[in-house]
């Protein structure tokens, strides 16, 4: 049997019998590709079955050859589309399955990440490392982020209705929770129908006839509708923010929209202890500092980006094309703000949940017991565990983000050495030729300007995704506190800061 049969046989044998998928692969050798296309049946195959033994000798190929091809984006790509099938292959017994599969998706998303950024890796690779990374986000309720990369994986091959789908999903989702304009989001919802039904060829592609029932089935209910191409008419900050899904809301602005107040994610009531004296309680000024904190952040990046700052310094030129400047800094400096917002939100968190040392927290380390000596897996605080358990689906959300930004194979750690660069040595960028040698003093980084700037506009994102968990986490504790409270409980609502300044009238 040639090959090329033997892959198509065994490929359509996933969709319509996946056990003897399963079998047949198990008995395959050869050469490498053989053991290639072994392995991606036992993983695919492996996966509908939840077989993590079948799944496991696939993952155990793919490392094997990954680590003798380690630049393959394509291979890196099959690795962590293996982790991910071992970690849903886990048997689930609530929120420990977290805990117990950590390692799988920790690794998974690192991977997805690589394959997805790499500049050498096709298209198609790189729409569908997105698109995973989308799948594996949404799989621990990092949705915020997960559309953003569904988002990505689109821009990659616009006729990924894979993505489409995924990001509709978490749209249905932000509306289910009560968050978003429900009209915008609906809207936005119909328009991702509209993708998915033309594009069912690449749905077939990517994931075969089990990945188009699944898919199809989920928007029977969505009347699909294009949406207007028309662009905002809006000054060029306000474009910069909608282009790059920047608000801080969870309704998506690609249309038209009449306040003038689009930063409007905010918590509506809390529940306050007997004996407050009517105070109106912290929660509402440290997310007011959190929005404020993110909004400035933002704005501080357009204007870099656009020379906006005004330069009043002249500065001696190393010879070796770096840039120097006010605007430079400025950049660095909306970088390391977006990072910071991160920390005050583990503050803000432990001080609302009535835990201890607030005032020393960090996004890194708030979520977790300390540390014994030795031990590498970190477990979660016995009150943020608690919580979780309850329900608590966007606190669960981040502790997985500082899970990203604390480990070293956490696909968003290189964010936090940008950050402790530039907040303790010396950043420099470069619009030219990025010194490949090692600073001699190893007090000063070196990186490409466009390269820092698309970073940092994800850093803005990730702090936007974490302020929206953040507003999530105290609203669906709110509402299951009220839920078990005994004998009257009165709501306290804020005013509008706005309102109350005489900035409405």
């Amino acid at each position: 049997m040639e090959f090329s049969e033997r892959v198509e046989i065994l490929h359509r044998l996933v969709d319509e019998n996946p056990r003897q998928a399963v079998s047949e692969a198990l008995d395959l050798s050869g050469n490498i590709n053989v053991d290639l296309l072994k392995a991606a049946i036992l993983v695919d195959a492996g996966g509908l079955l939840k077989d993590f033994e079948s799944v496991l000798k696939g993952v155990e190929i793919f490392r094997y050859v990954v680590g003798k091809c380690k630049d393959s984006s394509e291979l890196n790509y099959n690795l962590a589309n293996g982790l991910h099938a071992l970690a849903l292959s886990t048997t689930y017994e609530g929120y420990s399955w977290y805990g117990v599969t950590e390692k799988y998706r920790l690794e998974a998303r690192q991977l997805f990440y690589k394959a997805a950024t790499d500049e050498k890796a096709s298209l198609d690779t790189r729409s569908q490392s997105f698109t995973n990374l989308g799948n594996l986000l949404w799989s621990s309720y990092r949705w915020v982020e997960a559309y953003d990369f569904y988002s990505k994986a689109v821009e990659e091959n616009p006729k990924n209705a894979v993505a489409s789908s995924g990001a509709l999903k978490m749209l249905r989702y932000a509306l289910g929770q009560g968050l978003g304009d429900h009209d915008l989001v609906t809207a936005e919802i119909e328009h991702l129908a509209s993708h998915v039904n033309n594009n069912i060829e690449t749905i077939y592609s990517y994931s075969g006839e089990y990945g188009v029932s699944g898919i199809m089935g989920e928007i029977t209910d969505i009347r699909a509708s294009r949406r207007s191409d028309h662009e905002i008419q809006a000054g060029s900050y306000e474009r910069f923010v909608v282009k790059n899904n920047l608000t801080l809301s969870p309704t998506i602005h690609s249309h038209s929209h009449d306040s003038e107040y689009w930063d409007n994610i905010n918590i509506s009531s809390v529940t306050s202890p007997t004996g407050s004296e009517g105070l109106v309680p912290e929660i509402f000024a440290m997310v007011n500092v959190l929005k404020s904190d993110y909004i400035l952040a933002r704005q501080v990046l357009f204007d870099a980006r656009n020379d906006r700052f005004s330069e009043t310094g002249n500065y001696n030129d190393t010879l070796d094309y770096a840039c120097y400047g006010v605007n430079e800094s400025a950049l660095a400096l909306a970088q390391r703000s977006a990072l910071d917002i991160l920390d005050k939100i583990a503050v803000a968190s432990l001080s609302y949940l009535g835990i201890g040392g607030a005032k020393e927290a960090s996004m890194k380390t708030a979520w977790f017991k300390k540390a014994k000596k030795g031990q590498k897996k970190r477990e979660l605080a016995t009150a943020i565990s608690i919580e979780v358990e309850n329900g608590n689906t966007a606190l669960l959300a981040l502790t997985e983000v500082s899970r990203d930004l604390s480990s070293k194979q956490g696909f968003l750690s290189t964010k936090q050495g940008s950050r402790n660069s530039s907040t303790h040595r010396f950043t420099v960028l470069h619009d030219m030729g990025v010194p490949s040698t090692k600073s001699t003093s190893g007090c000063v980084e070196h990186f490409d300007v466009e390269e820092f700037a698309r970073e940092s506009i994800q850093t803005l994102k990730l702090a936007r995704a974490a302020v929206v968990y953040f507003v999530q986490m105290v609203l669906i504790r709110e509402k299951r506190l009220s839920g078990e409270t005994d004998g009257i409980s009165v709501p306290l609502f804020v005013p509008s800061h706005e309102y109350i300044r005489g900035g409405d009238e």
